[in-house]
């Protein structure tokens, strides 16, 4: 009994909050179908540009002074030639070296001598003692590498200069460790230990490096907006500091001519490098636009700042949330867009909030992303919106169903205005498609031609049909002004309600229902009156209408099949219309041959001229109603 009373509960619960429930079975799924495409990376390149976007908003560090580029410039390549030969980069590294930098790397391939001078070069880098030169590492580029050359491994570290680049040869990440260090890390390491006794240490446990007080982010084949990634090394996000240029560039002939001052370089970082476009060392970055690119050199200036940052300032990495948490993220933001939709029906309001959400939501990931975590914006944006869009589509599909039903029901009954008040009010009284009966006072009036037949035979088959819809137009037309219900139509005979759709629970209301079918019934018999003229103008026998008027409680609802459906009033109160109606044939009507009931009469509250006929109780009924007819107002 329990289990099934339960069931009984969990069904009328389904029945009464359906829309809810599809609407939250839609949002569900579109949360699980957006998991599943971000799973698949069908997100991937839009949620990288976002990334981008991200990184630029992010341009307002002060550029790193413990690092200055001297770079071979266009002009240099012209004025020294190229390639440089080893004797023109022994006098650069030994003027380098004369001013006591902490680290020099070099990113350029020394593998093989060029021209004259190797002995020089050899002897510069063994008597500078803090050198980095670079290597090509196979393993990374997936391609032939670079060896270090035989002559300078002995006497300089080395570190490869392999750049990872995502689709459109972008710069985002880096590989900082592979199986051995990458130019970055090495040059990093060595500034550490040399002026801070410190380094970039590895825990063989974990399998991490930690900088400092962190923890060097690992990426992995699924990590934010990446999916099915080639993770090899110990890969990691660039966060960048600034736009191209944005460390200190000295040139490379200003250096090797003695133009500069010492103190430039003492206790910095120098890379040497190239920035001329000729030479094709660039990328384009997240920083960088419009055809924009940022020279290697730079990019690894990037990266040796930030593992010296992040050891010595804590700044911290490009960190993301776990899989599970992201997915999490996603299917709230995706929730939130459908419950909007389900619970602010009003469209304004709706995409007014919509907004709000939305720009939240943007703000939040660039707040986030200011404190270095990368969340996923685009993902969550897109479920919110298409939910809330979903949701109010379908919203709008049943909307237009129960319109539909509505209108069916009541346009050709009520005034326009009427109706727009029933769709105004529609979640009142419709449910399942269908008005649901109800318990409302109304006052009901019923209206019949006494000499149909007499008319009919004086006029064609035809004509008659055309003549008896003047007439009910006419009745209709007055119910209508007068803010009624035209319920049906029975034959020549016409039955109106004042008081519904919409249930009027004052008696301000009611009275007011009670006088608006009165005031019709005399506009109706004024109309007529007017008709008869030419009516009888036309040779046609005068006609004669009697209206009985009663008000009080019905049941009103939707009555038949879902195929065929009417809206209409059942009770007693509608047969005591009907009787008085009738009953115009026993008792003088009064001069409009209009008869209410006492509960009508009540309510005219002397706006009215009525006289009371008398008390009788009428045709199936045995109690007595008292009797009244209406005279004018």
């Amino acid at each position: 009994m329990k289990i099934s009373a339960s069931l009984t509960n969990f069904a009328a619960f389904c029945k009464r909050n359906h829309q809810q429930l599809v609407a939250g079975l839609i949002t569900f799924s579109l949360s699980l179908g957006i998991i599943a495409l971000r799973e698949n990376g069908a997100f991937k390149q839009v949620e990288l540009w976002t990334y981008d976007s991200l990184m630029r908003s992010q341009l307002n560090e002060p550029s790193d002074r413990r690092i200055v580029i001297v770079e071979i410039s266009e002009a240099d390549i012209q004025k020294l030639r190229w390639p440089f030969s080893d004797r023109i980069f022994a006098k650069l590294i030994n003027q380098i070296s004369s001013a006591k930098p902490a680290a020099i790397g070099i990113d350029k391939y020394l593998d093989i001598p060029v021209l004259d001078g190797r002995d020089d070069l050899v002897t510069a880098i063994r008597n500078a003692g803090n050198v980095v030169n670079a290597r090509l590492d196979a393993t990374v580029a997936g391609r032939s590498g670079v060896d270090a050359a035989i002559d300078l491994e002995k006497i300089s570290r080395y570190g490869y200069v392999n750049l990872i680049t995502d689709k459109g040869a972008i710069m985002r990440r880096s590989s900082v460790v592979g199986d051995s260090g990458s130019f970055a890390f090495e040059v990093a390491n060595l500034y550490l230990q040399k002026l801070h006794n410190q380094q970039i240490e590895f825990n063989p446990t974990s399998i991490q490096f930690t900088a400092g007080k962190q923890i060097i982010p690992r990426l992995t084949p699924s990590y934010g907006a990446y999916r099915q990634e080639d993770d090899s090394g110990y890969q990691m996000m660039i966060r960048y500091r600034g736009l191209p240029r944005s460390f200190e560039h000295i040139r490379a002939s200003d250096v090797i001519d003695g133009r500069i001052n010492s103190q430039q370089l003492r206790d910095r970082i120098v890379l040497i490098g190239v920035t001329a476009e000729s030479l094709k060392d660039s990328f384009p970055t997240p920083v960088t636009s419009d055809g924009e690119v940022m020279y290697g050199v730079e990019i690894h200036a990037n990266i040796v700042s930030q593992l010296i940052s992040a050891t010595l300032d804590d700044r911290r990495f490009i960190r993301v949330w776990s899989n599970d948490l992201e997915s999490l993220w996603i299917a709230v933001w995706t929730i939130i867009g459908g419950a909007i939709a389900t619970f602010i029906p009003n469209a304004f309001k709706n995409i007014s909030f919509l907004g709000i959400l939305a720009s939240g939501l943007i703000g939040a990931s660039y707040f986030a992303f200011a404190q270095a975590w990368w969340i996923p914006l685009f993902p969550a944006l897109l479920g919110l919106i298409l939910a809330n869009v979903m949701v109010m589509a379908y919203q709008l599909a049943i909307q237009q169903s129960e319109r539909k039903v509505l209108m069916g029901l009541f346009s050709r009954h009520v005034s326009k205005e009427l109706v727009d008040i029933i769709w105004t009010n529609r979640e009142q009284f419709m449910q399942e498609g269908r008005i649901t009966g109800q318990e409302v006072y109304v006052t009901v009036l019923f209206t019949d031609m006494r000499n149909f037949s007499t008319a009919a035979e004086a006029q064609a088959p035809g004509e008659t049909l055309n003549w008896l819809n003047n007439y009910l137009g006419a009745i209709a037309n007055e119910v209508l002004a007068h803010g009624g219900m035209v319920d049906k139509y029975i034959g020549d005979a016409v039955m109106a309600v004042f008081g519904v759709p919409i249930p009027h629970s004052n008696e301000c209301d009611r009275t007011r229902d009670a006088q608006s079918a009165v005031e019709a019934a005399l506009a109706i018999a004024h109309k007529l009156a007017e008709m008869n003229k030419v009516w009888v103008a036309a040779g046609l026998p005068p006609v004669t209408t009697g209206i009985g008027i009663n008000s009080g409680i019905v049941i009103a609802g939707s009555l038949g099949s879902a195929e065929r459906l009417e809206y209409s009033v059942l009770g007693d109160t509608v047969n005591i219309a009907a009787r008085l109606e009738s009953f115009n044939k026993e008792v003088d009507g009064g001069i409009h041959h209009i008869l209410i009931s006492e509960e009508t009469h009540q309510r005219l509250e002397n706006n009215f001229t009525t006289e009371f006929v008398g008390k009788y109780a009428l045709k199936g009924k045995t109690k007595e109603t008292e009797i009244y007819r209406v005279l004018g107002k």
